[in-house]
């Protein structure tokens, strides 16, 4: 057994969700979009990252990111969650350039303008991993390959390439602590009683069962890989994290177990199934879960802290390449999307009762060996909210 490292107060005081605006989302690299939601002239995603509006937006075919703010009075350049217009405040019309210089203000003379190069929008760091989209709002980004390692990168990339450019959408609220939903993806054994008519039946529960008590291993013992596999050069091990320091490599894990297949009814559509036999599981810290079945096709969950007992739950699907010749299959991307939902939804309902326990909770339970992921998870958010004092 581990002893918890986590108080209740972490889940639900306004104090501990204000550190984490400062030293997480405000600090790290957070995942905001796919490059599939921008692949026009002027495709924008709008987000809320730390309490700061965010704008991603393809001009001229590069992405930027910027605070989604107009100079003038604040009002978001683009309202919407995602679209396709210019860089154009519907409040006042002020205009601005790709690089956010201020381009243009209608009846300029009745502003009586000083230093117009004060006010070009504030942009902000971004960076791509294959076609993921990420983040970072602090005012000097650390590199991000300090948070990524090679090897979570290289997975990001290789999947990639099989990405079809058509993606499903949505995004609901949840009454829980945005916390409760990172432990709750990497509490592997939960399935079988949470989901167990949904995603159980799907996943080789036996082989994804650890050996033994020092046993990580994420794929199946005596495995394989053979040399056409894509991950070929990937080890997917989970280490039992021993060291006194806990760092952000360390709190970002791959995982791969083994699937009986059977081809589904929508296979026929598909170019290419890269990954037949396994589910693929990507979890980066803080909020950021994705994951393939048979690279058939794709999920993909992000939650957005709104306040302490609040989260904004974010949800793509997504299949493979469909073969060219094929029309746009949407009832198939609306198929998938309502079985997530179904999971998620599984999940949500147990996740608020958990958080509305909390709320007079004076501790927080133990955990069991296999739960040393979220222990270490654990260990950094206080390292790292609190001091290294306050872990000793």
């Amino acid at each position: 057994m581990l002893l918890p490292v986590l108080s209740s107060a972490c889940y639900t005081d306004q104090y501990w969700f204000e550190l984490e605006r400062q030293k997480i989302f405000g600090s790290l690299w957070i995942f905001i979009g796919l490059k599939q939601q921008l692949q026009q002239e002027n495709d924008f995603i709008t987000r809320t990252v730390g309490g700061v509006p965010v704008l991603v937006q393809n001009i001229n075919g590069e992405l930027r990111a910027f605070r989604n703010t107009c100079t003038h009075k604040g009002m978001p350049i683009q309202t919407q969650l995602y679209g396709n217009r210019k860089l154009l405040c519907p409040y006042h019309g002020w205009s601005f350039h790709g690089d956010g210089r201020l381009r243009g203000i209608p009846n300029e003379h009745i502003y009586n303008i000083c230093n117009r190069s004060e006010l070009n929008l504030k942009q902000l760091g971004i960076e791509t991993v294959g076609n993921f989209i990420f983040i970072n709002i602090s005012e000097k980004p650390f590199p991000i390959e300090n948070q990524l390692s090679e090897q979570l990168r290289s997975c990001l990339e290789i999947v990639s390439k099989h990405f079809d450019s058509r993606v499903s959408y949505t995004t609901f609220t949840g009454r829980y602590n945005w916390k409760l939903n990172f432990e709750n993806i990497l509490d592997w054994n939960h399935v079988p009683f949470v989901h167990s008519k949904t995603f159980s039946p799907i996943v080789n529960y036996a082989a994804a069962l650890p050996k033994n008590k020092e046993s990580t291993k994420t794929v199946d013992e005596g495995t394989q890989e053979k040399p056409t596999s894509p991950f070929r050069d990937i080890d997917f091990r989970t280490p039992i994290h021993r060291r006194d320091e806990v760092l952000l490599h360390d709190i970002n894990w791959i995982s791969r177990v083994s699937l009986e297949y059977h081809g589904r009814w929508y296979t026929k559509f598909l170019e290419n199934i890269f990954d037949k036999g396994h589910l693929f599981g990507c979890h980066i810290f803080p909020n950021f879960n994705f994951g393939s079945l048979h690279g058939e096709t794709f999920y993909l969950q992000q939650y957005d802290p709104l306040a302490p007992d609040l989260t904004n739950f974010h949800s793509w699907v997504f299949t493979s390449k469909i073969k060219e010749e094929l029309p746009p299959q949407p009832h198939l991307l609306w198929g998938i999307h309502h079985a997530e939902k179904r999971v998620i939804d599984e999940d949500r309902v147990l996740l608020e009762a958990m958080q509305a326990s909390l709320l007079n909770a004076g501790t927080m339970g133990v955990l069991g060996d296999y739960e040393h992921r979220q222990h270490t998870m654990a260990r950094w958010y206080m390292q790292n909210l609190a001091g290294k004092e306050a872990m000793k």
